[in-house]
């Protein structure tokens, strides 16, 4: 095994052990992560720290105990990456096949498979764009030639790979292909992003036939080349969203395709919603429906952080705050999904695309900062972040409860390394370990773990990383050797949550639950998906800037409790920036002449529900916990690329027949588009909007049946 870390011996000690144990171990489910970026990164000057020292972030990724690598191929970047201005050192192109087989050679020198990208395109393919490849489009109205173009290039690529010695144990015939595979012209280089999207369709979307014959073409030379070559590989394809997945693999096994090994699919909730109990349930459905196929999510990422914008910006409302413990904490529960439900992977998309001065045709730096494993202050590998998803400690049995514990530390002088828990299920072999918790901000601090149904012991909090600095239990609540808290685990997920040195839950008991809720659905601002809201409530009284639930139809709540009686001042935010803040009209001014605000009666449950910049108060709807979710009635998921141009591709489910409308709106109301008015029968439908007469700014999509309308925004950036 070839190494070239350069860490101290300790270190590199501790990375060799763990990554040749993930070699050797059972791969019978994969922890991918898709390390495309990395050697552009090297080259681009950035540095890989690891516990503060220069480390391989292939050696890095193995000692978390990844056991996969993806790269992703294209045919020929040379044509829009070669006029990026880059600094001096760095390749006039990457993700072409030399840059694949040293990603490759890199990885497998830790131990970890291969998982080829085939996005049979010069650049990114995805639901929206499937850009036939420069030098294959003579034979662009040419299914056959098209067919023999893909044949033979795959063929090509992976007698490459063997003879490197770096056969792939997965091809991923192409890449989120929902529209179908080789659709669309590409327009000519100008350094203007606008010119990658389609410039012309060559053919329909969802024209299976074609497909079929497309797909078998690159399946049928993975088929030959295993025949012979010193691996056999798996072959993935590749549909995005949960919504349509059931109904794509039907269409494409129907026409034809159906000598591949994995249904392969893309889940992210930033731009498909949903949850991960509806990504386990999928799954299920998925793995009991085809039982001759294993179920993989081939692609996910999430965020840690706000701070930087990027591509991935929404979060689950599941796992708030926005820090890299949530991040982690999602993955975790996203991959033991995953596992329970009967999959065999999950890879995460570009943990290591960090900033440096290198440029993408859209932006100098990164769109993942907020994504990657790595902080952008220094790129040390961040202990605390979604990196160790991987770690198989959190495997150990995927049907065990979740159990978080919970302290809330608001009034106590928190030591600088926060709060601390340590317990009969902490270190190894019954010792006793202090593990810091999650800061999740107003004096709350939470840590998570898995531990099986019955389960029992002792556990107590400490204000510190000391011994000494642990909290005093009062005697009605230390069940253990009358000093220390004691649970059981249940047979469902469970929070023990408590007060410092108190056997009561966190907050105080006669407080109410108050709701403040905004309606953006006419705000007339553009926003990324996400409201804020600040008061003399948040922060223990610092005006902290929140983020609110997303509740469907631009409606966005945020929940907390206080006293009655208690008053003060809010208002919303459309960014998490002070200069973001609505403008309250006067006639509800009740604070300062600018603020809205509040008295909490004495009720079970306040609300205070307005639109934006308006006096108009709106009963907070209580069947709505997302768009889509009123059964058997519509669905409309999130129009994907977005920001987009110029065109971007809109699904939506009709459960039962109805009369639909779909329309684009501009930010003053002015019908731009409309995309559906008919009857429609039950089914999945899509349709692209072309915004390419439009100028830059966030529009509307309206869908409307009877009396159900859910609405959505999306970003064209010119």
């Amino acid at each position: 095994m070839i190494f070239t870390l350069r860490l101290s011996s300790l270190a590199a000690a501790i990375l060799l052990l763990l990554s040749i144990r993930s070699g050797a171990q059972d791969q019978s489910f994969y922890f991918g992560n898709d390390l495309s970026y990395v050697n552009q990164m090297e080259d681009c000057r950035a540095e890989y720290l690891y516990q503060g020292e220069p480390a391989d972030p292939f050696g890095i990724f193995a000692g978390q105990e990844t056991n996969l690598v993806r790269a992703r191929l294209w045919v020929d970047p040379s044509w829009w990456q070669e006029p990026l201005s880059q600094p001096d050192g760095v390749r006039p192109y990457y993700s072409d096949l030399e840059d694949v087989i040293k990603t490759f050679r890199r990885a497998r020198d830790y131990g970890m498979e291969l998982m080829l990208d085939l996005h049979y395109s010069d650049i990114w393919a995805d639901p929206g764009r499937q850009l036939i490849p420069r030098a294959w489009k003579e034979s662009a109205h040419d299914v056959e030639a098209l067919a023999d173009s893909i044949y033979n290039y795959t063929a090509a690529v992976l007698s490459r790979l063997e003879d490197e010695g770096l056969a792939p144990e997965f091809v991923k015939v192409g890449n989120e292909n929902n529209a179908g595979i080789l659709l669309h012209l590409p327009g000519a280089y100008t350094q203007n992003p606008s010119d990658f999207g389609p410039a012309e369709s060559v053919a329909r979307s969802g024209d299976f036939e074609r497909n079929a014959t497309l797909f078998n073409a690159g399946i049928r030379a993975v088929r030959e080349f295993g025949q012979t070559g010193s691996i056999n590989p798996k072959i993935a394809l590749h549909w995005s969203n949960l919504n349509g997945l059931q109904w794509w693999y039907g269409e494409m096994t129907a026409a034809g395709v159906t000598d591949f090994d994995i249904i392969g699919f893309s889940y992210y909730y930033a731009w498909h919603e949903g949850s991960i109990g509806q990504l386990e349930s999928l799954v299920e459905t998925m793995v009991d429906t085809y039982p001759e196929y294993e179920v993989m999510a081939v692609e996910t990422g999430y965020l840690w952080s706000q701070d930087y914008g990027g591509i991935i910006n929404t979060p689950d409302p599941e796992y708030l705050p926005v820090i890299p413990e949530k991040q982690l904490e999602y993955m975790v529960d996203y991959t033991r999904a995953v596992m329970r439900a009967g999959g065999n992977g999950v890879i995460f998309w570009e943990p290591a695309w960090v900033d440096t001065p290198c440029r993408t045709p859209w932006i100098t730096g990164s769109s993942h900062t907020h994504v990657a494993f790595f902080h952008p202050d220094d790129l040390n590998f961040m202990e605390n972040g979604g990196g160790k998803w991987t770690n198989r400690r959190f495997y150990e049995d995927p049907h065990w409860p979740k159990v978080t514990f919970r302290v809330d530390m608001s009034g106590v002088d928190v030591a600088e390394e926060g709060a601390y828990i340590t317990g009969s299920f902490t270190g190894e072999d019954g010792d006793w370990e202090l593990i810091p918790m999650a800061d999740e901000g107003n004096g709350i601090f939470s840590w998570f773990t898995y531990l099986p149904e019955g389960d029992d012991g002792a556990f107590y909090f400490v204000n510190g990383n000391d011994w000494d600095a642990r909290e005093s239990v009062p005697e009605a609540c230390a069940e253990h050797w009358d000093t220390d808290r004691g649970f059981v685990v249940p047979g469902e997920d469970v929070i023990f949550e408590f007060e410092w040195e108190s056997c009561q839950p966190p907050g105080d008991h006669d407080e109410v639950e108050v709701t403040f809720s905004v309606d953006m659905s006419d705000a007339g601002v553009e926003y990324d998906g996400t409201v804020y809201m600040t008061g003399s409530f948040t922060g223990n009284g610092d005006w902290e800037i929140v983020p609110m639930n997303h509740h469907g139809n631009q409606i966005y709540a945020h929940v907390t409790y206080m006293a009655p009686g208690a008053e003060g001042a809010y208002y919303f935010m459309y960014d998490n920036s002070w200069g973001a803040r609505e403008s309250v009209p006067a006639e509800c001014a009740d604070w300062w002449s600018s603020d809205r605000g509040y008295v909490i009666p004495d009720e079970p449950a306040a609300a205070f529900a307005f639109r934006w910049g308006t006096c108009e108060a709106f009963e907070i709807p209580t069947d709505s916990e997302g768009p889509g979710d009123v059964p058997g009635r519509m669905a409309l998921q999130q129009n994907y690329p977005n920001p987009f141009n110029p065109a971007t591709l809109i699904t939506y489910e009709v459960s039962e027949a109805n009369h639909v409308t779909l329309r684009v709106y501009n930010m003053v109301g002015q019908t731009v588009a409309t995309l559906a008015d008919a009857p429609h029968a039950p089914g999945v439908y899509r349709v692209e909007f072309d915004g390419s007469h439009l100028s830059s700014g966030v529009y509307m999509y309206v869908l409307q049946a009877g009396d159900a309308v859910y609405t959505r925004s999306m970003t064209l950036l010119k």
